[in-house]
């Protein structure tokens, strides 16, 4: 369990406009032991806690962080708990795990409002269920809502996942021109995270985002080489991808 003691004690020092120097004549320690707590590179011996605490006018579970620090292992247990029963009931086609999942979402949605993974979650389960037709595209269309609310959240990475599948539920729903706009807002590419890190970085951080690009690559150019040979009816594009990916993979 991670302590929050370092964020909190220089949320309540700032907020009091103090200075390290301050809160460490105050409890009798020096300057730069403050700084350390501060930045996490370790804690407060625990006979210190409650000094701390009274400092500032608080409890000592407020300096910990316990509230966040419950709230977090919550939340973690929510998301292993629909991962698990997600699984379960891909693997044996129950509807009624899904349906536990979604009031699963929507509760902890109460909790975490907006959480960006608990929508993903939550939009992954109702376009998992099944039905007739005019349910299943009922639900697809509460799937689209639900991440179009995502696509408001701060995380461009779940931004551009959702924003990928959506692609796919607009086309399923035979709006065709929809999915195209929306995949046009994905970015190309050139402007991908790995080229970035790439360019960026050293050592065996470039080694193995370098390796996972070119699994992706192979996925890409398998992927827009078998469409040439499909649209154009010429075997020929398979031939090359398949010379490429034993290059890429040798």
């Amino acid at each position: 369990m991670k302590l929050l003691i370092g964020e909190k004690l220089k949320l309540y020092r700032r907020n009091r406009d103090l200075t390290q120097e301050d809160v460490a004549a105050a409890i009798g320690v020096t300057y730069q032991a403050i700084s350390k707590w501060e930045r996490n590179e370790g804690y407060p011996d625990i006979t210190m806690l409650p000094s701390l605490a009274n400092y500032f006018g608080i409890t000592v579970d407020e300096l910990i962080g316990m509230e966040e620090i419950a709230s977090k292992s919550r939340y973690d247990e929510i998301n292993a708990l629909w991962l698990s029963t997600h699984e379960k009931a891909k693997a044996e086609g129950d509807d009624s795990l899904h349906l536990k999942n979604i009031s699963l979402m929507r509760n902890a949605l109460k909790t975490y409002p907006g959480d960006q993974l608990l929508l993903v979650q939550l939009s992954t389960s109702i376009e998992r269920l099944s039905g007739t037709e005019e349910e299943k595209r009922e639900n697809l269309r509460e799937s689209l809502r639900i991440q179009e609310e995502i696509l408001r959240g701060p995380d461009s990475e779940v931004r551009n996942a959702t924003l990928y599948n959506i692609c796919f539920a607009y086309l399923e729903l035979g709006e065709h021109e929809k999915a195209i706009a929306a995949a046009k807002k994905l970015p190309n590419l050139y402007k991908a995270r790995e080229n970035a890190i790439v360019a960026l970085s050293s050592g065996e951080e470039k080694a193995q985002t370098a390796r996972e690009a070119i699994s992706a690559l192979d996925w890409v150019l398998k992927h827009h080489l078998s469409a040439l040979a499909e649209v154009e009816n010429n075997s020929v594009y398979l031939e090359k991808y398949r010379r490429i990916s034993e290059i890429l993979n040798s």
